[in-house]
């Protein structure tokens, strides 16, 4: 009996060894030994214990008892430990997400010019268009689509990866990646071709992360994306750590850089990190922890019954629950805002508690709480498909931003085939103020005259122009009827801009023909399209 079943067990603890290590890449930890490892002896002690007693009719069963008895206990054990030991880690988990409260001046404002506005759907659409150059583009599909900093501006850059096993056999490397703006919609995207061997999709020694667990056996792998250093080589970029508290709490240690084209492996703490790298700490990292940081304030008990000063960050509806945003000097930060915490089946909040900006090189969670009252991102969505309601249009994963000393939702809007259409920026504090446009510029300049107009907030100097008057001849006029009202948009003799304003400010704007003479108001803000703050029809010379 013996003689049969153990190399029948041995053959399938090889097996599972195998799907364990080699095929999920498990890191080769006591942690991970004894978690994956541990069910295992406790399931066999039983099914030895027992299929022995069956078929033996020597055997004891006061022995098979305490064999099969012992097995049991194991598990139970285990499996107590695994459900109860999280409802004990609330202290610890707070600790790890270690937040920091800070206010608005805390939150320098951007150059307009480098705030993104392409979403990441959007540039994912123009990737899989330019991936048609390709020869046999069939053999590839596109790889994560991530947003960084590249030579002091924003891209989404792609990488482009195998599209299953057997066109992986047919092919000699994966051919490249593509880059799109992030900041310039108009802008047009690049494909880099560039033979890569050691990618995600490859296989056996030639994916990317079993190359890198059979040099670093025992590290634990949060994370693998794609970046491109600054002088345009491709690499990934393996985020590594360790677990703490028997696997449940993760703490981020460095990077492992990977060289695709070549192999070639280096591996850096989080203080040795290149400055090229955009990102250390993965997304659900920073998802992870806002909700700690949310939900453990005050421990676990009031986590489940008393539930007092506890948050939860905003659902966007997308793939990641954080977005990454960037400071004035581009350094990547994963965003997300926080609502009260509601119970399952309640209403979710539509106000802002909280927002948070977890630093994606050094982990840092800084805590706005002085945005509490605002405008939740999910409200700023709505109020921008409510304002294209008969275009249709779908609105992006939104962020936060100072915008003129004001915190400022942007919103990117796309048609139903992901296609950007507008931009809006909406007033965090006051929904009823917002501006949008087609180009970054428009939007800005809108928004710029709609706050400088409509709050009574204090404007931070030297953000916004002074005031400008104009008197001059109109020379062509153009009306476009849109849901809210009718925006009039018209040339003025002397002047290369185009000039806007809307009938729901400036009813008489409506009946401005070639030729009148007008004044108007405006901040020169050197846009191509300039909203005007006041008009007045002087006369019509004819």
């Amino acid at each position: 009996m013996l003689r049969k079943w153990i190399p029948i067990r041995y053959t399938a603890g090889v097996f599972y060894g195998i799907l364990l290590f080699y095929v999920g890449l498990l890191d080769q930890s006591f942690s991970g030994i004894l978690t994956y490892y541990v069910p295992l002896v406790a399931i066999g002690m039983i099914m030895d214990s027992t299929l022995v007693f069956t078929f033996v009719k020597t055997f004891r069963k006061q022995t098979a008892m305490i064999g099969a008895g012992i097995g049991a206990v194991i598990l139970i054990l285990f499996i107590v430990f695994w459900v109860l030991q999280p409802l004990f880690l609330a202290d610890q988990k707070y600790e790890m997400a270690d937040g920091e409260e800070v206010t608005v001046e805390d939150l320098n404002p951007v150059n307009e010019e480098n705030i993104p506005v392409v979403p990441r759907s959007y540039a994912e659409y123009r990737s899989d268009i330019l991936m048609g150059q390709l020869q046999n583009q069939a053999f590839y599909n596109l790889g994560q689509t991530r947003i960084q900093k590249m030579d002091g501006s924003l891209y989404w850059v792609t990488p482009i990866e195998y599209d299953g096993f057997f066109r992986w056999v047919r092919s000699d490397a994966a051919p490249g990646y593509i880059i799109v703006s992030a900041e310039n919609p108009r802008e047009e995207p690049q494909l880099i071709e560039m033979d890569m061997t050691y990618v995600p999709s490859g296989y056996f020694h030639e994916d990317v992360n079993r190359h890198v667990r059979s040099e670093f056996p025992d590290v634990i792998m949060y994370d693998t994306h794609f970046e491109v250093d600054q002088e345009g080589n491709p690499h990934y970029i393996v985020s590594y750590g360790s677990y703490t508290e028997f696997r449940r709490v993760s703490d981020v240690e460095g990077v492992i850089i990977v060289d695709p084209v070549t192999g070639e492996m280096e591996q850096h703490t989080i203080e040795e990190t290149p400055e090229w790298v955009n990102r250390i700490f993965p997304p659900h990292i920073a998802e992870e922890r806002n909700e700690w940081f949310g939900i453990y304030k005050s421990g676990i008990f009031n986590r489940f019954f008393g539930r007092e000063g506890l948050t939860q960050p905003t659902y966007w509806g997308s793939d990641d629950g954080v977005t990454g945003v960037v400071d004035q000097d581009l350094n990547l930060s994963w965003f997300t805002d926080h609502t009260r915490l509601v119970g399952e089946g309640e209403e979710t909040s539509r106000s802002m508690i909280a927002f948070t900006m977890f630093d994606a090189r050094t982990g840092e969670l800084r805590n706005f709480r002085d945005a509490s009252g605002s405008l939740n991102g999910r409200v700023a969505m709505d109020l921008a498909e409510r304002t294209f309601r008969r275009d249709d249009y779908v609105a992006g994963t939104p962020s936060l931003y100072n915008v003129y000393g004001q915190y400022t939702w942007v919103v990117p809007l796309m048609d139903r085939n992901n296609v950007l259409r507008e931009i809006m920026l909406v007033n965090a504090s006051d929904e009823n103020v917002y501006g949008y446009g087609d180009t970054k510029r428009e939007a800005f300049g809108a928004y710029q005259l709609e706050l400088a107009t409509r709050t009574d907030e204090d404007i931070v100097p030297g953000e916004l122009t002074e005031l400008e008057e104009v008197t001059a001849t109109v020379e062509r006029v153009y009306q476009w009827d849109r849901e809210e009202g009718v925006t009039v948009r018209f040339l003025l003799e002397g002047y290369d801009r185009i000039f806007t304003v809307s009938s729901g400010s400036y009813p008489r704007a409506v009946f401005m023909e070639p030729g009148d003479e007008v004044l108007i108001e405006f901040m020169d803000g050197g846009e191509e399209v300039q909203p005007v703050e006041s008009i007045e029809i002087l006369r019509n010379p004819s």
